[in-house]
This record gives structure tokens, C-alpha cells and sequence, in this order.
């Protein structure tokens, strides 16, 4: 892919992160296994089942792009930037 600045990469990982935060927000921290995120070929990332990701390499569980402790859960911007980082050259 084309996409090479620094401020696509930030902004792309801040869309996942968003996404991430929203989905533990709607679902009280409840992760359901089969849930991640999908990136579409417009970097447009989702949440959906991994039974409905059309490509699997463009999916990530949840549970892969989350931290937790005893008393949070929420979006790990370390791994959300490392899975960012993938689409970018």
C-alpha cells in the first residue's frame, strides 16, 4: 500500500483504538471470543466475527488489542500501533 506518512499511521491507529474502546464501552468490558477488529481494503476498521471477516488476514480478536488488570480493561495503544504499523510502509 501507498500509505507512508506518519500522520496516516497515527490516524489509522487512533480509528482502531476508537473502535476497540467504543466496543468495551458498549459491552460493559465483556469480550466475546469470536469478536475483533477487521480492516477493509479502505483501512476502515470494524468490529465483526471472525466468521465474517472476508479476509482472515485482515482480522484481529479483541483479545489480542486489549490489556487488563484487576480493575480495568481498555485498548492497548502499544499493540494497537504495532497492528497499525503492518499496513504501512
Amino acid at each position: 500500500m501507498e500509505n507512508d506518512t506518519i500522520q496516516d499511521l497515527r490516524a489509522f491507529a487512533q480509528k482502531v483504538y476508537d473502535v476497540v474502546e467504543a466496543y468495551l464501552e458498549e459491552n460493559d468490558c465483556t469480550i466475546y471470543a469470536s469478536d475483533g477488529v477487521y480492516v477493509d481494503a479502505q483501512l476502515e476498521p470494524s468490529i465483526m466475527s471472525e466468521a465474517d471477516a472476508e479476509d482472515p488476514d485482515r482480522f484481529y480478536p479483541l483479545c489480542s488489542l486489549i490489556r487488563e488488570d484487576e480493575e480495568t480493561m481498555e485498548a492497548d495503544k502499544a499493540l494497537v500501533d504495532e497492528m497499525a504499523a503492518q499496513y504501512f510502509a
